[in-house]
């Protein structure tokens, strides 16, 4: 982690200094994380919904104030409040199937594409089990990899909150993992 924190310091001060590969950089270290996490908050186009994320980051970095670690953190709280917008969005209109959605019955192997929808669907069935500020919580501090501080300061709870959301969330997750295992509990 401080490896990638020396380098993304390096990135932010390209990125301020208007360098295009700072941009890049940033982008490159961030992007997947910052995807991962509105996947798993079921944004209805994560890729889409990330790059529009970066834009409105690259927009406002001259407003930014602080190290690698708090643009970490910055980063995610604009990508929470977008995947809050979209949520809304998608409430308010009428639903729509992608074509991605829908099989193309040529080429691919058939065992692996249907392995990874299991996959997803038993993550996305486990993490429906837990509340949204548990399930905010637990994907900001694994898959973003935030620490306690900067996830708090995105979900805007205290350091306390945070930990006790993280640790009941991690045991929701055991119970469900146990319950899908037919393990008594």
């Amino acid at each position: 982690m401080t490896a990638l924190l020396a380098d993304l310091d390096d990135a932010l001060a390209a990125a301020r200094a208007g360098d295009a590969r700072g941009f890049d950089a940033l982008y490159r270290m961030l992007g997947g994380p910052v995807v991962g996490y509105l996947r798993a908050r079921s944004a209805s186009d994560p890729d889409d919904l990330a790059n529009e994320v970066f834009v409105r980051a690259f927009r406002t970095l001259h407003t930014f104030r602080g190290d690698a670690g708090r643009f970490r953190a910055w980063l995610f709280t604009i990508a929470h409040h977008a995947a809050i917008d979209d949520r809304r969005r998608a409430a308010r209109r009428v639903r729509e199937v992608h074509i991605e959605a829908v099989p193309d019955p040529f080429g691919g192997d058939a065992e692996e594409d249907v392995l990874d929808g299991l996959a997803r669907e038993r993550v996305q069935r486990l993490l429906d089990q837990l509340s949204p500020d548990q399930r905010d919580v637990l994907v900001l501090r694994i898959v973003a990899d935030l620490s306690v501080e900067q996830t708090a300061a995105v979900v805007g709870k205290s350091y306390e909150a945070v930990k006790a959301l993280q640790r009941r969330g991690l045991a929701s997750l055991k119970r469900g993992l146990l319950a899908d295992e037919g393990v008594p509990q």
